[in-house]
This record gives C-alpha cells, structure tokens and sequence, in this order.
C-alpha cells in the first residue's frame, strides 16, 4: 500500500508578517499530513525549518519558485501556492488535495471569495490570448452551493494546488513577469503539455486582494498591462496587423479599467497603463525600473 502524498503549502510573505502567519495558519489541517512553508521576499536573517528567507525580493514567481523547489526537494508532492492575503476556509486543503488523484490535472483552485463582501472574486479564469482577453469567471456573482469539479483554461495564483509530477514536466513559474500573470503563463504552458486544470467548486477560500504590492499603487497597474503584452506574444505569438490589433485590445482594456477604478488618481493609472503597454511592446521583464 502506497504512503499518503505528503502535501506542501507555500505561503510567500512581502514584508507583512501576521497576515503571512495568519494564512499558513488557515493551511495546516490536523486530519493530513501537512508541510506548511513560509517564504519571506527580501528578508535579512537565516532561514529556518519554517521560514525560507530570500535577501533579494525576486517577486512572486521567483518566491514561490524558492518554495516550491523547497517542498518538492522534501517530498510533498502536492504543492499549494497561498498568498498571504488568502485565507482557506475549513476542509480547503484536503478537497484540493483529494482532487490531484486525477493524474490528468496540474493543478486546481477553489472558488475564491473576496473577503470584503463574500461574493465571488474568482471561479478559474478564462484565457482567449489570441484576442488577448483574460477574465476572471464569475466574478461578481454571488456564491451557492456547488460540488464537483469544474475546468478552467487558468487558475488564479492566489490559491492554486499544483501537482509535482505536472511542475517537473511544465517547468517552474516564469520569474521574468516579476508580478501578475506567472500563473496564467504557468496554467497555459500546462494545458499544452496535455494536462487539464480544474475548480474544485466545493472548496471555498477567502482572498483580500492587492495587498501585497498595495491597492493604491500604480505598480499593480503597470505590471498587469506590461505582463498582459508579454504573456500574449510569449504563448500566442501572432506577427503583423494582428500582432498590433491584439496589443490595442489590450492597452483599451487596461485603459478602461484604470478609469473605471477608484483606488489610484486616474492620471496615475493611466500613466501606469501606458507605461506598462510600452515596456511591454519593447519586451521589458522583471522588477519595474523608475
């Protein structure tokens, strides 16, 4: 008889300790044999059995890439990626974790909530890159009682399960997005190595959002346009008046979206957009340079 998969938690803290301890906390269950890791981005210290501090802050997918090579060296071979303003909500973990028998799936997700109103933030995403279209479905809607597994074309990074055996095929998150996307890039990259992604619809967290890089800093604006740019012409990549129809598709979404929002002065957002659209057509990647 074959030993219980041993199930790893990657929590990645940018300088907000209790929240960090507060969402490992919601990741340790006492009905399975859970490794719960803490990663600090840009931390000074020595790493402990616990903690995996990073002297240089190498962004979301270089942290978590960190944690996960941790995990996988130890054994865990369901691997959870939890910001540390996510919270999961009780049986989370062993519903995600059950669903990884499917050795078809990469990874899976619950139904996120957010944590202002309990509606819905995020149900999987839907990836149209060839239009350049990314949308978080459901988002908005008010949450019922579901059960069973649900596809997705991309799992919000959040709180997302990944699998090792589909991590050692599809390679690890791309460090070059610095911030937003790495898991649409990672979820797409696993769809064309042959694997399915899923919702798990019955597992249900609770996520705050923008807290890591700020809700009211542009940065967040930026890196969504210019990763957005990248992320089409890296996995879709389409040549002449396609190529430009697909990246004004989404220097108007990002536009739009700065004027419709309400937490950055528009002409900041703005800015942001048009800032990111550019480094984003000269292919710019890592850490936004001022």
């Amino acid at each position: 008889m074959s030993a219980a998969p041993r199930v790893g938690t990657v929590v990645l803290d940018f300088g907000r300790p209790e929240e960090a301890r507060r969402a490992a906390a919601s990741a340790r269950d006492p009905e399975m044999e859970a490794r719960v890791l803490i990663v600090e981005n840009g931390a000074s210290g020595p790493s402990t059995a616990d903690h995996l501090r990073l002297p240089t802050n190498l962004g979301f997918a270089g942290g978590m890439n960190a944690g996960l090579a941790r995990l996988a060296a130890e054994g865990c071979d369901r691997i959870l990626l939890l910001n540390s303003d996510a919270v999961l909500e009780p049986g989370c973990l062993r519903a995600l974790a059950a669903a990884l028998d499917d050795p078809h799936l990469a990874a899976v997700g619950p139904v996120i909530l957010r944590e202002s109103d309990g509606r819905i933030e995020s149900r999987g995403v839907r990836v149209d890159l060839r239009r350049g279209r990314v949308q978080l479905e459901g988002h908005g809607q008010a949450a019922t009682d579901l059960s069973g597994i649900a596809p997705a074309d991309a799992l919000s990074g959040a709180v997302m399960m990944i699998s090792r055996a589909a991590l050692e095929r599809v390679g690890p998150l791309d460090e070059d997005y610095f911030f937003s996307f790495e898991e649409i890039d990672w979820c797409v990259r696993a769809r064309k190595a042959g694997f399915g992604l899923g919702v798990v619809l019955h597992a249900r967290a609770r996520h705050a959002g923008s807290q890591t890089i700020g809700r009211c800093s542009p940065d967040r604006l930026y890196y969504a346009t210019r990763n957005h740019v990248r992320a089409a012409e890296k996995l879709e990549p389409r040549g002449g008046g396609a190529r430009w129809a697909r990246r004004a598709m989404i220097l108007a979404l990002g536009l739009g979206h700065a004027l419709r929002q309400c937490e950055v002065a528009r002409s900041s957002a703005c800015g942001a957009v048009v800032g990111g659209f550019r480094d984003g057509c000269r292919g710019r990647t890592g850490r936004r340079n001022r």
